[in-house]
């Protein structure tokens, strides 16, 4: 037996079995009410936290946000156990019963995939956005979550409240968008690898519908786009919005976009309409509702600089 094995039996010998049953990603699953979570990415902890549960969160992993990469040692007080997606025995060190992904990456191969996890007694939950054919309907997605979740962290009135603030949000920010003529908006997510961006499959699109704005890529039916400089100069958009992510933040693409000859000419550019926004404000997430909404105040804003 192998130093891992021996201490993976170690630490789930007294696990409970798995119990309670909940309907993730169009199958069953089975865990028992967890009092030890590991959240494998940020806006997956996040929901934890909203819903309550915080004290049942023993650790969290990959945080995105440039604010939140610079906790270096906890999270609104949980430990960070990795900077990316932790090594097998560092999250089977925690005693995890429940361990939440909010990307599909989350769940590796073996013993950290989510059969594997089954198989050791830990529950699992993936984001119903991440799951694989997902619709489109990125708001229910999170109703979903908040529904599941809160059932399994017996917290459903709470995630009741949740979703219902998300909807009052949502219906706020479409009515301060009005009648007005729709923003073009390009979304920038990364300038790493190019100008990587979001389609028509991609959440953006619909947070951008729900404010009265345009993704200019909305017709491209794909997830991830990458367009040239060239062609976001022929769609020139009203506004740019930039995430901002420890791996790719808001501050370096600004310095790309008023450097590079041929980006400094965008419109959006020239007169400032750029808009820095946390990358995991741009998924789906218990948040999204108040995104919208701030998000709406800041179109509105530039729309009146006109």
């Amino acid at each position: 037996m192998t130093r891992f094995c021996a201490l993976l039996c170690a630490l789930l010998g007294s696990s409970p079995l798995l119990a309670d049953s909940y309907r993730n990603c169009g199958e069953d699953w089975n865990a028992a009410q967890p009092s030890r979570i590991v959240a494998l990415n940020q806006h997956a902890a996040d929901i934890v936290l909203a819903l309550g549960a915080g004290a049942a969160l023993v650790g969290v992993a990959y945080l995105d946000d440039t604010d939140a990469a610079q906790r270096q040692a906890e999270y609104f007080g949980v430990p960070v156990i990795a900077r990316q997606y932790p090594a097998s025995e560092v999250l089977y060190a925690q005693g995890p019963d429940l361990v939440i992904g909010g990307f599909a990456t989350a769940f590796g191969d073996g013993v950290t995939s989510r059969s594997g996890l089954a198989r050791n007694g830990v529950g699992s939950y993936l984001l119903e956005s991440a799951c694989n054919g997902h619709s489109l309907d990125y708001f229910e997605h999170v109703r979903r979550d908040l529904l599941t979740l809160g059932k399994l962290l017996h917290q459903q009135q709470k995630a009741r409240q949740l979703s219902e603030a998300m909807d009052a949000d949502l219906a706020n920010a479409r009515a301060m968008a009005g009648a007005r003529r729709p923003l073009s908006v390009f979304y920038l997510d990364s300038e790493v690898k190019g100008l990587d961006s979001e389609g028509g499959r991609g959440f953006v699109t619909p947070l951008l519908a729900a404010v009265g704005a345009r993704n200019v890529l909305a017709e491209i039916n794909q997830y991830r786009v990458t367009v040239s400089s060239e062609t976001l100069l022929a769609s020139d958009p009203d506004v740019i919005l930039l995430a901002d992510a420890q791996w790719s933040p808001a501050s370096r693409k600004r310095y790309l976009l008023s450097h590079d000859p041929v980006l400094s000419q965008l419109r959006a550019v020239r007169e400032n309409r750029l808009i820095d926004i946390p990358f995991t404000h741009l998924l789906p997430t218990v948040n999204s509702g108040r995104v919208a909404l701030e998000l709406a105040r800041q179109l509105e804003a530039l729309d009146k600089k006109k």
